[in-house]
């Protein structure tokens, strides 16, 4: 089931990423907290779609000292993977969106890392989580490519329709957001949304990737019934014993008003971003 492994890939996350403190938590997460070590963690996983509860996340995590928390795997582990995707972009810049970024290496690390010229856009809706970024954005070596940029969108991935133009992104990443909405009481409903945002912001042939550990037999269908087209698996392989998968997707082609109105030099940011670098 989609709740017991998210459970497992959570409290995998967390012992690797938080310390032996942490590893009391089994696997088979959630259970009723036997400490107060475990009882702010159990709070996240019963509450994934609320924003205060990610809010109290990252307070816990910011007293434990500023650093990256990536769910299920690092940037390290799939760098390979993003930035060879990257090279089968359109020549130009290429504007990269990190949905629910919360402090993930992920957006910063191909802002760093990757030749190419990027816009990364990472957006979350905790505040906290987007000032602990920040932080981190300040303290990382300059980018590859000296015309690269790295902003901070606070928004509700759900519902992107006030920040981002439809066709404004060559490639969105999600790990993780997905599976968190899937864990929330609205399930599938919510998901769907943000399936479907993140293929109205794609460009035409781009293409969005979902990182998760969910198996293809379940994923699939589910994607496909969002609105993805050309949906293909690879697996990335076993990381701590859990077996992740990343879904490539692009979006049916239909008319859009928005993609006659403007170039795509000209689409981007409705709003002014939250935290340009």
């Amino acid at each position: 089931p989609r709740s017991s492994k998210m459970a497992a890939a959570v409290a995998a996350s967390l012992a690797r990423r938080w310390g032996a403190w942490l590893t009391l938590v089994p696997r088979s997460w959630p259970r009723s907290a036997s400490s107060s070590s475990s009882a702010w963690a159990e709070d996240l996983l019963r509450h994934m779609d609320q924003r205060d509860a990610w809010d109290r996340f990252y307070s816990k995590k910011g007293a434990g000292g500023l650093q990256h928390f990536d769910w299920f795997f690092g940037y390290r582990d799939v760098s390979g993977l993003l930035l060879s995707t990257l090279r089968g972009l359109s020549s130009g810049a290429a504007r990269i969106l990190d949905v629910g970024c919360g402090t993930s290496a992920l957006g910063l690390g191909l802002y760093r890392d990757s030749p190419h010229q990027l816009h990364v856009s990472c957006l979350d809706f905790s505040p906290l989580a987007l000032d602990y970024l920040r932080q981190l954005l300040r303290d990382s070596p300059p980018p590859r490519h000296p015309l690269s940029q790295l902003c901070c969108h606070l928004a509700d991935a759900t519902d992107l329709r006030d920040t981002f133009e439809s066709g404004s992104f060559h490639l969105v990443l999600d790990k993780g957001t997905c599976d968190a909405l899937l864990r929330c009481p609205q399930g599938p409903g919510r998901a769907k949304q943000l399936v479907a945002e993140c293929l109205r912001v794609l460009r035409p042939g781009g293409r969005l990737l979902q990182f998760s550990d969910e198996d293809p037999d379940a994923r699939v269908p589910f994607l496909e019934q969002a609105g993805g087209v050309n949906v293909t698996v690879t697996e990335i392989g076993h990381i701590n014993g859990i077996c992740y998968y990343v879904y490539t997707l692009g979006q049916r082609l239909l008319e859009s008003t928005d993609s006659r109105e403007q170039s795509p030099e000209e689409k981007g940011p409705k709003s002014i971003p939250d935290g340009l670098t």
